[in-house]
């Protein structure tokens, strides 16, 4: 009975990890609606961020959970590079928005496309200007959008040589 509980266990923390295989096949694929799906379940599986504990408290912060991101995609064959946009200045609104951008190559071509990330989830709806409080705000991360954009990744690369 422990054996099957601890193979149990072991094959939950097996399942919750980065799929490579699922990334592979996406991105092999050619299809990038599925790489779009990759990243979506990715950005959600590590929606919650690191908790940063202080003197007054703790804050979320998903600088970490980016570069993680980040590093799972340079180590992955056929990426030519992959960043984020952290080295750029942003305004200090809640919530807030990174891209992560990854250029690959896949059936003898260069691909560049960028995922859109909101850092905070507001609490409210909007119905028709009326904006009511359904629930407490959320430091999650939520995926907003996907697109092509040529140039992102060299862009950050030297933004981030710059600072």
């Amino acid at each position: 009975m422990r054996t099957l509980l601890l193979g149990l266990l072991l094959w939950s923390l097996a399942v919750q990890a980065q799929e490579v295989e699922r990334f592979h096949r996406a991105l092999n694929s050619g299809n990038e609606r599925a790489l779009d799906r990759w990243m979506k379940r990715e950005f959600h599986r590590v929606r919650k961020g690191h908790q940063i504990p202080t003197s007054s408290g703790s804050y979320t912060d998903h600088d970490a959970t980016h570069d993680s991101l980040v590093a799972f995609l340079h180590r992955q064959p056929g990426v030519e590079d992959a960043t984020w946009d952290k080295c750029i200045n942003k305004i200090d609104l809640w919530p807030g928005h990174s891209t992560i951008g990854m250029r690959w190559h896949a059936r003898g071509r260069v691909t560049e496309r960028c995922w859109t990330v909101q850092e905070g989830i507001p609490g409210t709806v909007n119905l028709w200007g009326w904006r009511p409080r359904v629930r407490k705000t959320r430091e999650h991360l939520k995926y907003k959008r996907a697109r092509v954009c040529p140039g992102f990744v060299q862009e950050q690369r030297k933004l981030c040589e710059r600072h």
